[in-house]
């Protein structure tokens, strides 16, 4: 029988390996988005239909694989995962229209299960007694493991497409009246380049299968009438409408009434949900934890976290590529300088977390959790006050990614440290059903600021609106900071606690 050593360094292992696949997958595509919808004969705008089908997918997923691996293992709604992932990989290879690509993109929001996963079979293998330390430090890495993955595939992604002479063929066709669909050597390089996310995702499954050891500890229960179906469904109906509704907005602009009426009524909605679920005998949230200062403070901030480093991403990339010389702001950043920009961020990003894995005290982490929004505020401060020249934006990159490195894997990690035993994966599946709504709030705050103050004449918005999407920013850091500020130490919850 393997020792416990053994199955815990397989397992960690496991979860490097996993976390590189997440971070290849997460950043491949983003070059590609032109080619890939030329293939398939749709617009660069389309691309709005494929983020809200994530999202729908996400929001739908999260709360019922989570609750269900807390419930048959951990493991084995990972490996269905993986192979749900694989597929939708191979099948974004094969797509030659819209509604296959579309399900293909659709398919791969499973990938936000994972980490949830990753997360809670790693607390299961954890004693109580080592949990701060162990938690704490191997999410730390694997956020650096995460990001590296990023940055080799943002390196592979648009390169090897334009080395492969994909982009120049598509070009000449295109100067040539052909079909990008008739163009065979822009087509044959789509379909090399992308042949590498299938494989890896592909390599994912031995990973899951051979790597990640069975779990030690039983499942919360053996009977699936424990899931708490209604609640579930209930707070998918909820998720999703909240997602579709921005969705509609995005798409049919901010004076779209009845997107706006769906998220009304959807947000409304959330406080007759948590009433029920509260009396509840098998919630599918537990509201208790929202009260819990070891709980509840981490799952609310992670909502604007992922507005300020996630969401604030797009707008501040669309300001400094505008054309200086045109509209008279913006550093005329070509993609290159795009790619220096958010390599110093990933860097950033991966030192800071890097050096988190080396802090021992939890009460030091908790106030590194505290401190670390201000470096959001201080990032869209300096913009807000510098944002002329590329070094300007590259110390804004490193502002935020010091903030990123101590926050997207410390919030994780506290939630994951405090849940129940038999609820880990659950209650991060909730964390990240709170980002996820997150982004499509932020999304829809900061362009409702650029539409309501961009002149009809030009393509970009005004540098109003962009410092109104900054002056937002800073607010919502401080809020986030406030909101840690309230939180304390994660406790190790036992099962005989709950028991009492």
């Amino acid at each position: 029988m393997e020792s416990g050593a053994r199955a815990a360094k397989r397992l960690i292992v496991g979860l490097v390996a996993l976390q590189l696949v997440q971070g290849v997958l997460g950043a491949f595509y983003t070059p590609l988005l032109t080619p890939i919808a030329r293939n398939v004969g749709m617009r660069d705008a389309d691309w709005n239909w494929f983020d809200s089908a994530l999202a729908a997918v996400a929001a739908l997923a999260l709360p019922l694989l989570t609750k269900l691996g807390d419930v048959i293992g951990h493991r084995k709604v990972l490996v269905a995962t993986t192979f749900v992932v694989a597929a939708s990989s191979w099948l974004a290879v094969v797509a030659t229209d819209f509604w296959t690509l579309f399900a293909a993109f659709a398919l791969q929001g499973f990938l936000a299960v994972w980490y949830p996963f990753q997360l809670a079979l790693l607390r299961d293998a954890t004693p109580p007694e080592q949990a701060h330390n162990r938690v704490a430090t191997v999410t730390s890495a694997l956020t650096a493991v995460f990001m590296a993955g990023s940055v080799l595939a943002t390196a592979l992604g648009g390169q090897l497409f334009t080395m492969n002479g994909g982009w120049d063929a598509l070009q000449v066709g295109l100067d040539a009246g052909i079909a990008p669909a008739e163009i065979v050597g822009f087509r044959e390089s789509l379909i090399a380049v992308l042949l590498i996310p299938a494989i890896v995702s592909t390599l994912a499954i031995p990973a899951v299968i051979f790597l990640i050891p069975q779990q030690r500890r039983a499942a919360a229960t053996d009977g699936v009438g424990e899931l708490g179906f209604a609640g579930l469904i209930a707070l998918g109906g909820i998720s999703i409408g909240i997602v579709v509704g921005f969705g509609l907005v995005k798409l049919g602009g901010v004076a779209l009434v009845p997107g706006w009426l769906i998220v009304v009524a959807s947000v409304l909605a959330v406080v007759p949900f948590l009433r029920w679920q509260a009396r509840a005998a098998v919630p599918a949230i537990d509201v208790a934890a929202l009260r819990d200062r070891s709980r509840g403070p981490y799952m609310i901030a992670t909502i604007f976290l992922t507005i300020v480093y996630s969401t604030a991403t797009v707008p501040t990339v669309t300001f400094l590529s505008t054309d200086r010389e045109t509209y008279g702001y913006g550093i005329s950043a070509s993609p290159s300088d795009i790619s220096v920009i958010m390599l110093a961020m990933i860097a950033s990003v991966i030192i800071v977390a890097s050096l988190t894995t080396r802090i021992n005290s939890s009460t030091t982490r908790l106030w590194s959790l505290r401190i670390a929004p201000l470096f959001f505020a201080a990032e869209f401060a300096w913009l807000f006050a510098f944002h002329d020249t590329l070094w300007h934006a590259i110390v804004t990159a490193i502002l935020g990614g010091i903030g990123a490195g101590v926050l997207v894997p410390g919030i994780p990690a506290a939630v994951a440290i405090a849940a129940r035993e038999g609820r880990v994966a659950a209650d991060l599946g909730v964390l990240n059903v709170l980002s996820i709504l997150g982004s499509t709030a932020g999304s829809a705050v900061f362009a409702l600021a650029l539409h309501d103050t961009a002149a009809s004449t030009v393509t970009a918005a005004p540098l109003s609106g962009y410092m109104t999407v900054w002056v937002v920013t800073i607010a919502l850091s401080l809020v986030l900071a406030a909101i840690l500020w309230f939180a304390r130490t994660p406790k190790v919850a036992l099962l005989e606690e709950e028991n009492n």
